[in-house]
Parts: C-alpha cells; structure tokens; sequence
C-alpha cells in the first residue's frame, strides 16, 4: 500500500477510433486512466460507447470502447466497476464520458460549465455530446452521484482538478501527486505530444521550428488560439509532464514509466493504416 497523497496511475486503452484525415485514415487510441494510492480509486475519464454504436451515429470506424473494454482493462487491474469511488470525466465528449452507467455507486466529478455545454454546445462539437451521457447524468443523486463545480478544486490531497476552459468551456486536468513529481491527465487539451512540443523531432516526424518556445492549439477548440495555448502553459506551471489522451506512446504506469516526451516517434501509430478485419493492432 502506498502513502495516501502519492499515487500510481495506470494507464487503460480501451479502444481505437479510424478517422478521416487529410485523405487518409488517422488511429486514435482512446484512453482512460485509474489513479490509486491503497486507498482511492478514481476512474479519470470513461472511454467511449461500443465502436458498433459509434460507427452507426458518427460514421467511423475502431475497435473496442463499450463496457465489455472497459470492465477488462479494469479486470486486469483486479479491479470491478463496484471498486471505483470517483469517476472524473475531463470533459463529456462521446470518448471521454461514455459508459457512467457502469459506476452507479460511485461520484461523477464535473464542472458545472461541462453539462451546460453538452447542452447547448458551439455548433462544431454538437456532434460530439451523446444525449445518452446527458440523460445519464441527470439520472445522478446529487451529492453523492453527481458533484458540479466551479472552478478548481482539490478532490483528494494530491489530485487537484485545474478548469481549463479552452477544448470545451467546462474542461477540468486532473494533476496528481506521484513519489517522481506531478503529471497532468491534459486529456484532449492538446491530445497529442505535437501540441506540446511542435518543434521537436521526437514528438513530431513534421516539426514546426518557428513554434519552439509555444504550443500548437487543438483545432477542437472552444476557445480562441491564444486561451488555448494560455490553458497549456497553466498546466505546465502545476505539473512536471503530461499525458496526452490520444498518443499511442504515452506511459503506461507511472511513476514507473516517467517522461515528458517520447524517445522518438516510433510506436506512433496514428498514421499506421488500420488492421484489417480479424487481425490484431500493432502496438
């Protein structure tokens, strides 16, 4: 058992997402993460519906998502869905806040600003927001099912939530405390090691040389270029790395595995055509 306050993070891949880009099909893995320390077990986001529901509402392709990848990649934790106690979606896009109906006993943690959002959405992401994950969510007791906040806040000693209003208005990072310093779950607040390092050969195999002393903001985005780069550089102030949600490289178990950025781009596999059917994804 760990101290309470210093936690391990377990990264969990539980599916991949095909989708059209520049002509060509872009792999996403879609990711969530359990955060424990012997005591606590958060779930920080909830990964995305059954790729065969995907596919018949957006139209792309994938493997996994539903509650059948996401009580496995619990199972080999030896973990049930009974065991989490806080489930933090960092923002409720179809791939981040799918399958809370799995945790019925545990506290979904959302910032107010979040739901409203999931509402009534800028136009570009209404795509993105399942009526499922809203109807689930004002299904939720109050309190014990379901806390709204408003702004930042300290869950537990050592996982603080930073809002960062910037890929959507009510987005939060959960920043946690391991015995190797602080990482950022940032999510899809630059979802790719590119956004966070667009100069550098080992994030990029395209890097931008005129952005080594910024960031490169997600073209999903609620808010303008310069707040989103803003919500970055906020992060970096409270945290030592990050971990992009949709990078195939992202460690897998920290503090075990820490970096803040990959050895190189091999293992990127986001531009790796897909496997064909019946064969298994290259990782």
């Amino acid at each position: 058992m760990t101290a309470v306050g210093t936690y391990r993070v377990h990264t969990l891949c539980v599916g991949e997402l095909y989708l059209p880009h520049d002509g060509a099909i872009m792999r996403d893995p879609v990711h969530c993460w359990l955060v424990e320390d012997g005591t606590h077990r958060v779930l920080v986001d909830s990964g995305m519906p059954d790729i065969a529901e995907v596919r018949r509402t957006l139209k792309v392709g994938g493997t996994g998502g539903g509650h059948a990848s996401l009580v496995t990649a619990l199972a080999e934790l030896d973990l049930k869905p009974s065991d989490i106690q806080y489930v933090v979606p960092t923002h409720l896009h179809f791939d981040h806040g799918s399958n809370l109906d799995l945790f019925p006993d545990a506290c979904v943690v959302l910032q107010r600003d979040e739901i409203l959002h999931a509402i009534d959405s800028v136009p570009t992401q209404r795509i993105y927001y399942p009526r499922s994950i809203i109807i689930e969510l004002l299904q939720r007791k109050r309190g014990t099912g379901l806390r709204l906040l408003d702004g930042d806040h300290l869950l537990l000693p050592g996982i603080q939530l930073l809002k960062l209003p910037a890929h959507t208005p009510g987005m939060h990072v959960p920043v946690i405390t391991t015995t190797r310093g602080k990482v950022a779950l940032v999510s899809d607040l630059g979802d790719h090691y590119r956004y966070w390092f667009p100069a550098d050969r080992r994030a990029t195999d395209h890097p931008k040389r005129f952005l080594a002393d910024t960031f490169l903001a997600s073209n999903i985005r609620s808010s303008g270029e310069l707040e989103f780069i803003a919500a970055m550089k906020r992060v970096l102030e409270h945290a030592d790395i990050v971990v992009p949600a949709h990078d195939f490289r992202i460690p897998k178990r920290m503090p075990e595995e820490w970096f803040a950025i990959p050895d190189s781009t091999a293992g990127d596999l986001a531009h790796v055509p897909p496997p064909t059917a019946g064969t298994t994804p290259t990782r």
